[in-house]
């Protein structure tokens, strides 16, 4: 049984999966299985297993379009004793596994596991709560928890959990983001104890709306995603204090100077008002019109 199962949900990218296997390739520590599950139409993915002839027991499955389907498939591939879902436009660090793997085994008691993230210049992109250093809450969760940030170590209770498929990209709702978080909080319900530490991190590019390098539309889907989260949770104080956080937070920016940012963090706003106003089921498509 490998230590780590590294379940890497692929679409439209080749570049950057090339990044990420070769920072795989990398890594101080090798005792980890690679799950690509491959969502594409086309080769891409087999033309890049064939640069790295070395690795033939990388497993490359195939799925039809659905971040949170595709995982759940490679969540019944993985072996190993920690899960992981680096997204395919990640990379990780040099010494970042071994990290991990030193860190559960001095972290009794703990079973998720979130780092940091940053893009190639160092900036955080991603998990940017106040502190740098602590517990998973409800309260943080959704600026502790980045999908390619998580490690999950499998027991009894993680069994059988699942990504909600009516959340996250390509799952034909309005909620196409979000999957991570609501996965964690299912987790933290079967009484799983999380801890975020920025000591280490993953890299990743920076999307986000304080950076002005996302649509307004990507904005408004953040925040639905959230909004739908925090509903399907019941977490009512959190979702007034988010919502209220995202309009501060367009003033501040707005008095600024950053009118584009200030737009785009709005936008968020309205998002989340709209995402927690619906209900996170099979229904509600693409399709419908929300009110924003």
């Amino acid at each position: 049984m490998p230590r780590f199962s590294l379940v890497i949900s692929t679409l439209g990218r080749k570049d950057e999966l090339r990044r990420l296997l070769f920072s795989v390739v990398q890594q101080s520590f090798h005792d980890y299985e690679v799950i690509v599950v491959d969502q594409n139409d086309d080769e891409r993915v087999a033309e890049v297993f064939e640069e790295f002839p070395t690795l033939a027991g990388w497993k490359h499955i195939r799925c039809s379009p659905g971040l949170s389907k595709s995982r759940n498939l490679g969540i019944s591939w993985a072996t190993g004793e920690i899960i992981a879902f680096p997204d395919d436009d990640c990379w990780y660090t040099p010494d970042l596994l071994a990290n991990v793997d030193r860190w559960f085994r001095d972290s009794k008691g703990y079973s998720i596991f979130a780092v940091g993230a940053e893009d190639g210049d160092g900036i955080p992109s991603g998990n940017r709560w106040i502190q740098a250093k602590c517990d998973l809450h409800p309260v943080n969760i959704f600026r502790t928890t980045f999908c390619s940030s998580l490690f999950i170590l499998r027991n009894e209770r993680f069994e059988g959990t699942k990504f909600d498929e009516n959340i996250g990209p390509g799952s034909g709702t309005i909620f196409d983001c979000g999957e991570e978080t609501d996965f964690v909080l299912q987790l933290m319900d079967r009484g799983l104890r999380g801890r975020f530490d920025r000591t280490w991190h993953v890299c990743h590019p920076r999307r986000d709306m304080l950076s002005g390098s996302i649509s307004r539309r990507r904005a408004v889907g953040y925040g639905r995603g959230m909004g739908g989260v925090l509903r399907k949770h019941s977490l009512y104080s959190v979702w007034i204090g988010l919502v209220l956080y995202d309009f501060f937070r367009a003033l501040i920016v707005a008095g600024r100077g950053k009118l584009s940012a200030a737009s785009l963090c709005f936008a968020h706003g309205q998002g989340v008002m709209s995402g927690f106003s619906a209900s996170v089921t099979p229904d509600i498509t693409l399709k419908q019109e929300v009110n924003l």
